[in-house]
């Protein structure tokens, strides 16, 4: 801050204070400035930020619904061959030929939709500190948001990484061989069966977060909206009770003649 020195001493105290208080006053002015411009900023800020957080977790609902509808048409092919394999040994027409061709087949039928989601707008966010500049409500939805996400997407990896290992070794042992036992076959289409069944639901339970998620971004928009139009609806019949107001309590009262 540059502070012009004065040209000549004050010759009194009440000239002193003068000078003094205008030092002072511009000090405060420019603080005064300067936080207005620091708060205009940190808005911007949260509101870039919002806005890209809300878009990636848009997005990341798209890819998990995508995501989901692959995986219920993967169980529905695993059940059909399931069903088909289960009703052929049970009626005692199984033999090692068809089971394994069943088990080929299952190795072809052999895959997993996992959504990578994104976390960049909200990491970024962290980083450069925006999130210091979003409303608690906003702040606390986006942190519960993301922590669901990282730790269901752990879970399914997990789920994943420990099935098809297992599942994998049967089907292809069996391949090798040209030989498959009937329990053996029945319990390799049922556990992946299962796994398959546990990364839907897992998928249905992300994906039920991001939409309310998106939900209660709507609503909150909605709710300023209305309330900002309230509010400008309000003005108006304000302004007209006010300029009734005088009107009203100007009473003329004739006077009495004598």
């Amino acid at each position: 801050m540059h502070v012009e020195p004065l040209e000549k001493l004050p010759r009194s105290v009440r000239e002193f204070l003068s000078h003094y208080a205008m030092i002072v006053l511009s000090i405060l002015t420019a603080l005064a400035l300067e936080q207005v411009a620091l708060g205009i900023e940190h808005r911007h800020e949260g509101a870039r930020a919002k806005e890209e957080i809300e878009l990636e977790i848009a997005s990341n609902h798209a890819d998990v619904e995508t995501a989901l509808k692959s995986t219920r048409k993967n169980a529905e092919a695993w059940g059909a061959l399931y069903a088909r394999t289960l009703a052929e040994v049970k009626s005692g027409e199984s033999t090692d030929r068809s089971r394994v061709a069943a088990l080929g087949e299952a190795q072809h039928l052999f895959r997993d939709a996992v959504p990578s989601l994104k976390t960049t707008a909200w990491d970024a966010a962290i980083s450069d500190h925006a999130v210091n500049y979003l409303d608690h409500a906003d702040l606390t939805r986006y942190s519960e948001l993301y922590t669901f996400e990282r730790q269901y997407q752990q879970v399914m990896w997990d789920t994943l990484r420990d099935s098809a290992v297992r599942d994998l070794s049967s089907l292809s042992l069996a391949a090798a061989t040209g030989k498959a036992d009937p329990d053996q076959t029945i319990a390799v289409l049922n556990s992946r069966m299962l796994t398959i069944e546990v990364l839907q639901s897992q998928l249905a339970q992300i994906s039920k977060a991001l939409e309310q998620a998106s939900a209660a971004e709507s609503a909150s928009a909605d709710g300023t909206a209305a309330s900002s139009s309230a509010s400008a609806a309000s003005r108006p019949a304000a302004t007209s009770r006010a300029s009734a107001a005088p009107a009203a309590s100007t009473t003329v009262v004739p006077a009495a003649s004598h």
